[in-house]
């Protein structure tokens, strides 16, 4: 079974997009940036996904080939949409961007609905509704950076209810997109000592 979340944040010159993916019985680790359900679309957008693990590859590098024809948020929200409704039917997505005229901007994009431009935080994934609450809760406008990332850090938090998580945490500005830091769950062994036998037992508490 695997699940997976993606949201993200419109800060005060600044946007953050976060995403994970859990797999029932184990931890998922990020290996690599081709794993990464974050990822960069050139220089000043950020691409977060949710969904069937094969439908998030084919919208992401389905995007990456149609990069050069993006100019703004908005219209990287277009391309995600006809990509998601041509070829990645099951998969969510939050793109978030940065430029000098409008600042930080986001959208979601799931279906096939128009994108959705999101205001303060969007949801999309498994997580949606924890993340939601937390967001509800939390969120005000104003926030810096640090605590912008202090908020995906309780949305984690309740997210790895459901099952083991690994997050990427991304950031947009005026300085580009890049990768701010990395949550990472790795299972905890437990080593227990037969009482009759004396002989070690592994318990992995995954």
């Amino acid at each position: 079974m695997m699940m997976d979340s993606v949201f993200g944040v419109v800060g005060s010159g600044f946007a953050v997009v976060a995403a994970g993916t859990s797999a029932a019985g184990r931890s998922f680790v990020f290996r690599n940036t081709d794993h990464d359900r974050v990822t960069r679309l050139g220089t000043n957008l950020l691409l977060g996904v949710s969904g069937v693990p094969g439908d998030c590859l084919r919208l992401r590098d389905e995007v990456r080939a149609s990069a050069s024809k993006i100019r703004s948020t908005a219209a990287a929200a277009d391309i995600v949409r006809e990509a998601v409704i041509g070829c990645a039917q099951s998969a969510n997505a939050m793109i978030a961007g940065y430029d000098s005229a409008e600042g930080p901007t986001m959208y979601a994009v799931g279906g096939t609905a128009p994108p959705e431009r999101v205001g303060h935080y969007g949801t999309a994934g498994c997580g949606a509704g924890l993340c939601r609450t937390v967001m509800e809760n939390h969120y005000r406008p104003g926030m810096t950076v640090n605590e912008v990332v202090a908020l995906v850090d309780r949305c984690i938090k309740e997210v790895r209810r459901l099952g083991l998580a690994s997050f990427v945490i991304m950031i947009v500005d005026k300085d580009g997109a890049r990768e701010y830091t990395r949550r990472i769950l790795r299972p905890k062994v437990v080593i227990e000592m037969k009482s009759t036998q004396g002989a070690p037992t592994v318990n992995s508490n995954n």
